[in-house]
């Protein structure tokens, strides 16, 4: 098959660094050809900023308007960065510990936020983190490994799996950042646009099925992900001495990019599809096939679904806009927002589509308020009628109605499945996505010694690929003495359960996520037991230490959202298919009076529910206000006596070896053990027993 070269083999003149261009004024974002469309949907105030003479205008850009609109201090730095170098470049050779501000915003396009330890007291402790871009969470075996090595050399020795199928890797010095940029960029792997404004890694589903529709959504991530990273050089300029780093790019996508038979480029300019302020914020894709909604679809600003035919060929897609989790405390114009339905577009139109919506953002997205600047603002403003006929402009086609889909489930390709092909994989449950200790030991040697690919999944997890049924009992046997357990070892509620870094190194958490999802979840379990709830159901939980929404609790049948230290905001009504939006049932609750929170609603729940319902749709049903007034008249479990009383431990032995097993899961032994007595017994009961 033909091919061409992404990033720079096309850019002959690609500037090395020191050779910066000097962006003159701002003249609007409209590229040229650009059809008659209104670009502002909002009033902004004028402000008027002097502007240094150009020496090269890099940019095609109309007429000046006659007024010139307010921007937000992220888009001036923008049109300074020469294209997204300065003043990184320069913060970079000095040798203080951290970079200045504006380089902090420049930084994020590259693939890394400035963080310090705010555990620590006294003088900030700088270091950085680093998050890598991976489309469907595809990691090569070396970039795995390569990472792995990273994590122990200039990181803090753990790996952290994000929920949009990438590493973050924490820790790392600034003297060091070159280092490993250019390790990662060499080990088949890559950071650039991984944070900043402009699309983000893109998601889909992990499972390394060989299924037309599976194999054809993650082919048309990768598609999506490839026309939407930027050409100008900044990044191979920054990391690898502007070394041209070549990888092959489906013909496709290259005359998708390039084509601008309806003004959606930039053509004299290094980004024909960024221009020099690319987005308005950050841009999140994700694509995937009916039923399978492991990639909460609808919180992304575009879900594409591909639609097959009966005989399972894929035939085109539809498409969904404006969602977003990101809100602000306080600030009711803030919201989390789920995506709608835009239509259909054949198979053969969908980079043309996708881009003619990352241009309707483009063009007509806030910049003067950054808390305004995501699509799903937009689109509320606007109405989605409003919206589509912009898009189709830019589309230059109408877009046909949307096809009817069955219902979503969630899928988390825990434990192991066929493949497809002969071979098999096995998904293993990660709590909070942190790879650290014995597990991350256990894992390199399986993954180096098996030569293992791996995905990572949008629910913090992993999945090792292409595994020959010779080696199952192995590596089973391995992961199992690691504490990477099967998932009928693993608690229910852990299995669906997310959270976020936060503290100590996130600089806008208000309180913990992470680091107190372990307690949040044996004292919700405690409260099952204590209301007669079985071991085997379960809630989707999901905490946050702000309310930005990284570990996305706003579609959470109970989501903790950081609102004060030791204090969470609780969202309840989402649902197990992430297909309903929570909404915020109390503020600041303290961490230490949860359980009288919690106790009633899961008594009620355990109690007043129809068959099969789940704890969202519960809560939905019976109304905030019902739920409400258990909380404020609950006077607790009537204690009952426990009908039994085993011993489940004979020796001294036998508990140490569960005891730190358990540990690893963060249980106690006799936790574990009941889990496994259960376990054993429903396989006897249906069978299954081996």
């Amino acid at each position: 098959m033909t091919t061409a070269t992404s990033y720079g083999a096309v850019h002959s003149a690609v500037l090395k660094e020191g050779k910066k261009i000097q962006i003159g004024s701002y003249d609007g974002l409209r590229s040229r050809n650009s059809v008659g469309l209104s670009r502002r949907h909002v009033n902004l105030f004028s402000v008027s900023i002097p502007r240094p003479n150009p020496l090269i205008r890099a940019v095609s850009t109309p007429v000046k308007p006659e007024t010139e609109t307010k921007r937000s201090k992220v888009e001036i730095i923008k049109e300074h960065s020469n294209f997204i170098r300065y003043p990184l470049n320069e913060e970079l050779l000095t040798d203080a510990p951290n970079i200045n501000e504006s380089a902090t915003q420049i930084i994020k396009f590259h693939g890394s936020y400035q963080q310090y330890n705010r555990d620590e007291r006294g003088a900030r402790s700088y270091s950085f983190m680093l998050r890598t871009k991976n489309p469907c969470g595809k990691v090569p075996n070396k970039l795995y490994l390569t990472m792995d090595d990273l994590a122990d050399q200039f990181g803090i020795g753990t790996l952290r799996l994000t929920t949009r199928q990438t590493f973050q890797l924490h820790g790392v010095l600034k003297k060091n950042l070159k280092t490993v940029m250019s390790s990662i960029i060499h080990s088949m792997g890559s950071t650039l646009g991984a944070c900043g404004d402009l699309n983000r890694n893109v998601l889909a589903p992990a499972a390394p099925f060989a299924r037309k529709d599976y194999q054809f959504a993650q082919q048309t991530a990768d598609d999506i992900a490839a026309l939407l990273t930027p050409q100008s050089g900044f990044y191979y300029d920054m990391w690898v001495d502007g070394e041209k780093i070549m990888s092959a790019e489906p013909p496709e996508v290259v005359k998708a990019r390039n084509d601008n038979s309806h003004g959606t480029n930039f053509p004299d300019s290094p980004e024909p599809i960024y221009g020099t302020q690319f987005l308005p914020r950050k841009f999140k894709i994700a694509v995937t096939v009916p039923t399978d909604n492991s990639v909460d679809l609808l919180t992304n600003d575009v879900g594409v679904v591909v639609v097959t035919d009966a005989d399972g060929e894929p035939q085109g897609f539809n498409l969904y806009v404006g969602g977003g989790m990101g809100r602000t405390h306080r600030l009711e114009t803030t919201f989390p927002r789920l995506a709608e339905p835009l239509g259909y577009v054949p198979k053969e139109d969908i980079l043309y589509a996708v881009k003619a919506i990352v241009v309707t953002q483009r063009e007509n997205g806030r910049r003067d308020d950054r808390k305004y600047s995501r699509m799903k603002y937009l689109i509320s403003s606007w109405g989605i009628e409003k919206f589509r006929s912009v898009v189709e402009q830019y589309y230059g086609k109408k877009f046909e109605p949307s096809r009817e889909l069955p219902e979503w489930e969630f899928k988390s390709y825990l434990g192991w499945h066929e493949q497809g092909d002969g071979g098999l994989f096995c998904g293993l449950h990660v709590d909070s996505g942190r790879i650290g200790g014995k597990m991350k030991a256990t894992l390199r040697e399986i993954i180096e010694k098996y030569n293992l690919d791996v995905r990572l999944t949008p629910n913090q997890n992993i999945i090792l690929c292409g595994i020959r049924k010779a080696w199952k009992r192995p590596i089973t046997t391995a992961l199992a003495q690691a504490g990477l357990l099967q998932p009928k070892y693993v608690d229910p509620l852990n299995v669906t359960a997310m959270a976020c870094p936060a503290l100590p190194l996130c600089p806008l958490a208000i309180t913990e996520a992470e680091r107190g999802m372990p307690d949040i979840l044996k004292r919700i379990r405690a409260v099952f037991e204590k209301v007669g709830l079985k071991y085997n159901e379960s809630v989707v939980i999901r905490a946050t230490g702000c309310p930005n929404g990284c570990a996305r609790p706003y579609m959470a049948e109970l989501g903790f959202v950081g609102d004060g230290p030791n204090s969470y905001q609780l969202w309840l009504g989402g649902t197990p298919n992430q297909t309903s939006l929570a909404r915020t049932f109390m503020n600041k609750v303290k961490i230490h009076d949860l359980e009288k929170v919690l106790e009633p609603l899961f008594y009620n729940w355990k109690r007043k529910r129809q068959s099969k319902e789940s704890f969202g749709d519960f809560t939905n049903r019976v109304g905030f206000e019902t739920l409400q007034e258990w909380v404020e008249k609950w006077d607790g479990v009537v204690a009952t006596r426990s009908t039994y009383n085993l011993r489940l431990f004979t020796d001294k032995d036998t508990y140490e070896k569960m005891d730190e097993l358990a540990k690893l899961q963060n249980k106690t032994a006799h936790q574990l053990a009941m889990e496994v007595i259960r376990n054993y017994a429903s396989a006897q009961q249906n069978g299954k027993g081996e």
